[in-house]
């Protein structure tokens, strides 16, 4: 027996109070402090009555969210007030169900867990176990109280908000059958049902009943049967209402960066609104809606009689016996969502060229070269897909990027990655949270040491490293994720900041430097042992205390060191920010000894910085008064050195500069560098003093010396960013200091 359950004409009352986020009832005046003491706040005084209003609880909310996504799907019964109460003997245990939904085809009972630090890995079990233990009497209480022509299919959810899922949980769902779906998905079905309504339960439908065949739901067509390179595909005119049953789109915001099915963008409402104007125009559509026939079991074709050779196709008739989810839309689902709840949905049809069997990297590829040269999918999109194409690629390396750019993605997408909604996708914009490029973390993670640590003599491989893509996958996602949790966890308040005023540490550079150092410690840790024959559990148990120092160092940092540590941008800066980090950890780790740390720290130490400022500036004076000079006895006229001796593009930057200054002399305004290109301009005259080296060699060549005392003019001049220079770096400029004072000796 299963109680408390409605038809939905019933809950439409009910149906507004679950769609807020805040519980709202009416109380007399003598009531009202008594309300308030238990969380009720006034939301506006009556006569007689006061209405207040309570902020729902994590689980109520949860519960609220789940019930009215399958209420906005369409489900004829659904739960009440406080869910249903399922009984299998009047003797035996009621079982509480949080939201039930039932329609022609299926029942669902449904368990919501929201976290719960106290319970957070325990009740996973107990609820999967529940719901696996109920099944049975469940079925037989709807097919009791609903009784149908055609048997219900009847499906276990657990709809969890923020809750670790172990391998060992998801084993037994799946031996359960309990469907697991987690925050970001629900997320998606929200979305979606907002976009094209009770049309969002086929989509459900198709996660759910995935294989199980859709009663009544046959259909035969005429169809013409042809091939395209090695693949069998038909042509055929349908109704738009037939195909919303069997279609399934690969959406991205459903799937999980894991999920290699997923490669479509979510729909665009707006765009849906303009084709359903177009179509109620009488608008005709010139091209086909692209599909996917999951399985050839689900089509027959039975040739008809056809006038002719058939080298271009083949006439006859498809007869199509489908699942929940057989047609996989590869292009056009904007075409066919805009026909979901419009009148001409049983009366019009769209146009269909149907594939049979093709696999996920397949229809990726198709909707690539569909969409690659079209305005309306982004170029990033595609890039992004990219790793679809990839995955199955022979060559090592390809499916190494392929795992790598998913890995990426995954930190945007897990529910426990503390990156999550803060990386930008193609589909998204830049805000002060998500601020962190896929190209960083990729890029951070395609250097050597997490995958592969050398490929000398055979490859020896990394941490992260496993022979199944998707083993490795999953790998590089969850000890990545705990890495960077235990630093954000460390400095929640910093981390939250993004790129807003006050962060830096959730930023590119930032993000960088935590993935290096995690490199640095792996490889100090890969010099006892070899981490790729760890399982997850023992490497991050390896990691923690390397996590929890770096982490204590960022939570020691004054507002001051934080500006100076959002400072030290790019390849120089994410060095610095490393080297830093390694010397902090070392200071609770002592054995941490990465490479390059010790010299690092004697360079600092010697501080070579000053004295290499102070040659810089006697050099650059030098510079400026022996080739203007130069220049002024070599062109005749009072500015004609100037107009003559200095590269236009060399005057417009001293002029602008001179502008914005507000005036000054052109002879002040030059940079280090603009003295190699005014050398370069009259290398005639100036080669003989500031050639530097072979006579022979190429000009570009024999002014490199100034281009060489322009990066460590960069390093001295910019302290924030913390590089030193070596006794090397010291000793070389001034060899370049006496160079110069031999040739100007010379030429006196």
């Amino acid at each position: 027996m299963i109680f408390n359950v409605f038809s939905r004409q019933e809950l439409l009352g009910f149906s507004r109070n679950q769609s807020r986020s805040s519980d709202q009832k009416s109380v007399k005046i003598s009531e009202l402090e008594s309300a308030q003491e238990q969380g009720w706040e006034i939301k506006r005084k009556n006569r007689r009555s006061i209405s207040v209003t309570r902020p729902k609880s994590r689980s109520d909310l949860l519960v609220s969210r789940a019930w009215t996504v399958f209420y906005r799907m369409g489900f004829s019964h659904m739960s009440g007030n406080g869910g249903a109460q399922l009984q299998g003997r009047r003797d035996s245990p009621v079982t509480q169900l949080d939201v039930v939904a039932i329609d022609d085809d299926i029942a669902l009972a449904i368990k919501c867990l929201p976290s719960d630090a106290d319970k957070r890995y325990s009740t996973y079990p107990e609820a999967i176990a529940q719901l696996a233990d109920a099944r049975k009497d469940f079925a037989r209480a709807i097919a009791n109280t609903f009784p149908s022509d055609n048997k219900k299919y009847v499906a276990n959810v657990i709809f969890a908000w923020n809750i670790s899922i172990s391998e060992d949980d998801r084993r037994r769902a799946a031996e359960g059958r309990v469907y697991i779906f987690e925050e970001r998905e629900l997320e998606y079905f929200e979305e979606l049902v907002r976009h094209i309504g009770p049309a969002a339960r086929f989509q459900f439908l198709s996660e759910v009943c995935r294989g199980k065949p859709v009663p009544c739901l046959s259909i035969r067509v005429p169809a013409l049967h042809t091939r395209m390179g090695d693949n069998d595909c038909y042509c055929f005119s349908i109704k738009p209402e037939y195909l919303l049953k069997i279609a399934y789109v690969a959406h991205r915001a459903r799937g999980k960066a894991i999920d290699l099915d997923a490669y479509q963008r979510l729909i665009k409402k707006s765009r849906l609104k303009k084709i359903a104007e177009f179509i109620s125009e009488d608008g005709l559509f010139p091209t086909n809606i692209v599909i996917n026939i999951e399985n050839k079991r689900y089509i027959r074709f039975d040739r008809g009689k056809q006038e002719g050779d058939d080298t271009g196709g083949r006439f006859g008739w498809l007869t199509v016996s489908p699942s929940y989810g057989t047609a996989w839309i590869i292009d056009g689902q904007h075409r066919l969502f805009a026909y979901a709840g419009h009148n001409r949905a049983g009366t019009s049809y769209l146009n269909v060229l149907a594939f049979c069997g093709l696999s996920a990297s397949k229809q990726t590829q198709l909707f690539v070269e569909i969409n690659s040269e079209q305005k309306r999918v982004p170029r990033s999109l595609l890039v992004e897909l990219d790793s679809n194409l990839k995955w199955d690629a022979e060559d090592e390396d390809t499916r190494l990027h392929a795992v790598i750019s998913r890995a990426s993605l995954a930190l945007d997408q897990e529910a426990f990655s503390p990156l999550r909604d803060r990386i930008l996708l193609a589909d998204t914009k830049r805000t002060n949270k998500r601020c962190v490029s896929l190209t960083a973390i990729a890029s951070a993670l395609s250097r050597p040491g997490f995958f592969i640590v050398t490929k000398k003599k055979g490859n020896e491989y990394g941490p992260f490293w496993r022979d199944s893509p998707k083993q490795c996958l999953q790998r590089t996602i969850n000890i990545l994720s705990f890495w960077l949790r235990e630093i954000a966890e460390s400095v929640p308040g910093w981390w939250d900041l993004g790129s807003a005023e006050g962060g830096g540490l959730a930023m590119n550079d930032g993000i960088t430097v935590c993935i290096n150092v995690l490199r640095s410690v792996f490889g100090h840790l890969g010099n006892t042992r070899n981490l790729s024959e760890l399982n997850e559990k023992e490497v991050t148990a390896l990691l923690k205390p390397f996590a929890t120092a770096l982490g204590n160092y960022f939570a020691r940092m004054s507002n001051d060191d934080r500006q100076e540590f959002r400072r030290l941008r790019g390849v120089e800066g994410q060095t610095t920010g490393r080297r830093s980090c390694e010397e902090a950890v070392r200071a609770e780790v002592p054995d941490f000894d990465p490479p390059g740390l010790d010299e690092w720290i004697r360079r600092r130490q010697e501080n070579t910085n000053d004295e290499v400022r102070k040659i810089i500036e006697r050099i650059e004076k030098t510079l400026q008064d022996s080739i203007l000079g130069l220049l002024k006895d070599a062109f005749e006229g009072e500015d004609a050195w100037w107009f003559e001796g200095v590269p236009k593009n060399v005057r417009k930057k001293v002029d602008d500069r001179i502008n914005e200054e507000g005036g000054g002399r052109r002879e002040e305004g030059f940079d280090l560098i603009d003295y190699r290109t005014i050398i370069l301009h009259n290398w005639q005259t100036l080669n003989k003093l500031f050639g530097y080296g072979s006579k022979t060699s190429s000009k570009d060549k024999q002014t490199l010396w100034l281009h060489r005392i322009n990066e460590m003019r960069k390093v001295v001049m910019h302290p924030s960013r913390r590089e030193y220079l070596s006794n090397d770096g010291l000793q070389e400029i001034q060899g370049y200091e006496a160079w110069m004072a031999s040739q100007l000796e010379e030429s006196d």
